[in-house]
């Protein structure tokens, strides 16, 4: 039987709590029980949770799976949405290995900071009806979050299949980067998970695909990118956030060093 789609998953809302202005964490790392979801309405905070760490600002989800440990780091006070909840008639290890990443970017930024008004509204309520209702913002968000990833995937599909060598283990590798690529990460921590250095990483793959792990992942994003520039009217910012990079200005790098031009440019000549 096919596993149940991540859209088609029910959330049961644990608790809610609402900061009008976090200025501080008061722990830098913690482990919880069930899923958290970190909602940012404005302000910026560093994340680590596995093997994926970035930034998340205005208008980005984190979502952290029950046992594992979310590093944080404060950059800017939050005006932050702290939620945790259950998926209905699932394990924690069910979900996890189908979430694309623990980040999400939902395009529609309006139907979300209105999700974010009721959610404010409603977050010293304790009856009932209105836990129902947060419950029902709880999962509007969680179709925003799905509509993102599966979008995400969409332009994946379009892409070459990885490759393949004799080295099954590289070919675990790949799997996990083509999966993970267009989202922050740490490439020492796939190494780790892998049971290798991050020199022994590096050899071992080179000599599978004849190209680094960096270079591989480059070239997942930097396809992305170009996609994207094509196909959607998102600024370089936001195409970069889509991409895995901190900010446009890097990303305007690499993109001139792996295709020759700018990302403007390249948008300009081949736009129809």
């Amino acid at each position: 039987m096919d596993a149940q789609p991540l859209w088609d998953r029910q959330l049961m809302l644990d608790y809610q709590f609402y900061f009008e202005r976090k200025e501080q964490f008061e722990m830098q790392a913690d482990t919880y029980p069930v899923w958290v979801l970190f909602a940012v309405e404005t302000g910026k905070f560093r994340y680590r949770i596995d093997a994926e760490s970035g930034e998340a600002g205005a208008g980005e989800l984190i979502f952290c799976p029950p046992g594992s440990t979310f590093h944080r780091e404060m950059v800017s006070p939050l005006r932050l949405h702290y939620i945790g909840f259950q998926f209905a008639g699932s394990g924690p290890a069910e979900v996890r290995p189908m979430l694309p990443s623990v980040k999400s970017h939902p395009a529609d930024d309006k139907r979300l900071f209105s999700d974010f008004a009721y959610l404010r509204k409603l977050h010293l309520a304790g009856d009932a009806r209105s836990f129902h209702r947060k419950q029902t913002v709880l999962n509007d968000i969680w179709q925003l979050a799905c509509e993102d990833w599966e979008e995400d995937r969409h332009l994946e599909d379009q892409l070459e299949p990885p490759p393949v060598s004799e080295d099954e283990l590289m070919n675990r590798a790949t799997e996990w980067l083509h999966r993970h690529a267009h989202a922050p990460f740490g490439m020492n921590d796939l190494s780790s998970q892998l049971g290798l250095s991050p020199v022994q990483f590096t050899r071992r793959f080179r000599k599978a695909f004849r190209m680094t792990p960096s270079d591989f992942v480059r070239t997942l994003r930097i396809r992305k990118a170009a996609e994207l520039l094509l196909d959607t009217d998102m600024t370089l910012d936001q195409i970069a956030g889509r991409c895995g990079y901190e900010n446009g200005f890097y990303l305007s790098l690499v993109f001139a060093k792996s295709m020759g031009m700018r990302p403007s440019k390249y948008r300009e000549m081949n736009r129809v």
